[in-house]
């Protein structure tokens, strides 16, 4: 259940002339709540913990028609996670003719950063973020592209997305420096160095024309003189497919690393919506990180049940070889959420 508060207005002036035009402005929200623990076979460095957490994110948006008869949408996020207070996801998109959508603004354009195997609740390498702490290359790199991910549509850019009739869309994003999210000082300070990087996506994603399939297939790159992102590759590709109760899929990623490393992960998932409230889902991701000598293996089982206005998930996740070494994790994440 999604309640939405809609605020209507008129378009006045010059708009007027070619007769009263209308935009809606809607105002939504999310809120999830989790308790996330971990224990590990490791030194005390990484030592068993566990602990509440929170997101909550409030969506501003406008939509409607401009003078010319095109369409647009624009909007903005505030988000906070637990102690973190940030705007995010500001964006002006303009529908052009021919299914042309023309995207400008920062960490709004379809991301590259996720995969699209089935799952109930939490990707991988969120149910097993600990490990993230602790310098994993592979549970970031799977869905993330590693901490010192290239980020190309996080960062202020400009985008073009084109629909291909029934098949689904392709997309290009084009960032002239990695990690701008927009200037403190607004639109007076714009940052011309010649060492910081730009970055490039380009993806397809769509059913191919078969009801149920789900196709993604991308590529991201990233240029310039900063070490941790110079020369910095990732690919993404996958296949998912539902039907009626079940559906499963599976992703494979790729991530060059600056260092010259490779990380190199699959990823496969099955879910069973058990009833209309129940649903079930367990996934595997096996890694294989050029300098390690171990693969890292992910094994993840969730329970998700649907209370309408409120929805709650158990997620467990073991770990074998963390980050390609020898130590062993084991996670598990409760949440409860709700939109409006």
């Amino acid at each position: 259940m999604k309640n939405k508060l809609l605020l209507t207005t008129a378009i006045a002036g010059s708009l007027l002339a070619s007769g009263v035009a209308m935009a809606e402005t809607k105002i939504t929200g999310s809120m999830d709540i989790s308790y996330a623990g971990r224990s590990s076979d490791a030194n005390a460095g990484r030592a068993s913990s566990d602990g509440f957490g929170s997101e909550t994110q409030l969506n501003i948006s406008n939509s409607g028609e401009l003078n010319n008869g095109m369409s647009y949408a624009a909007g903005f996020s505030m988000e906070s996670d637990s102690t973190t207070d940030a705007f995010e996801n500001a964006y002006i998109d303009i529908n052009l003719a021919s299914g042309t959508t023309l995207s400008f603004g920062s960490d709004h354009f379809p991301a590259l950063d996720g995969t699209i195997t089935p799952l109930v609740s939490l990707a991988i390498d969120t149910a097993a973020g600990g490990s993230t702490g602790a310098g994993s290359e592979t549970i970031s790199g799977l869905a993330y592209f590693n901490g010192s991910r290239i980020d190309a549509v996080e960062s202020q850019g400009v985008g073009v997305i084109q629909q291909l009739g029934d098949i689904g869309s392709a997309r290009i994003y084009y960032a002239d420096q990695v990690g701008n999210t927009g200037s403190t000082t607004g639109n007076d300070t714009v940052n011309h160095a010649e060492t910081n990087n730009s970055a490039i996506q380009y993806a397809f994603s769509g059913n191919l024309g078969v009801e149920g399939l789900k196709v993604l297939a991308g590529a991201e790159k990233s240029d310039g003189a900063t070490a941790a992102l110079q020369d910095r590759k990732a690919t993404n590709y996958g296949v998912a497919y539902n039907f009626g109760q079940f559906a499963v899929g599976g992703s494979k990623v790729k991530n060059e690393l600056s260092t010259g490393v490779e990380v190199k992960s699959k990823e496969v998932g099955v879910t069973f919506a058990a009833s209309d409230n129940l649903s079930l889902g367990i996934a595997y991701a096996t890694s294989d990180i050029s300098n390690q000598t171990r693969d890292e293996d992910i094994t993840m089982a969730t329970v998700g049940y649907n209370l309408g206005a409120i929805s709650t998930s158990v997620t467990y996740s073991q770990v074998e070889n963390t980050a390609g070494g020898a130590t062993d994790d084991d996670f598990f994440n409760v949440r409860i959420g709700t939109k409006f």
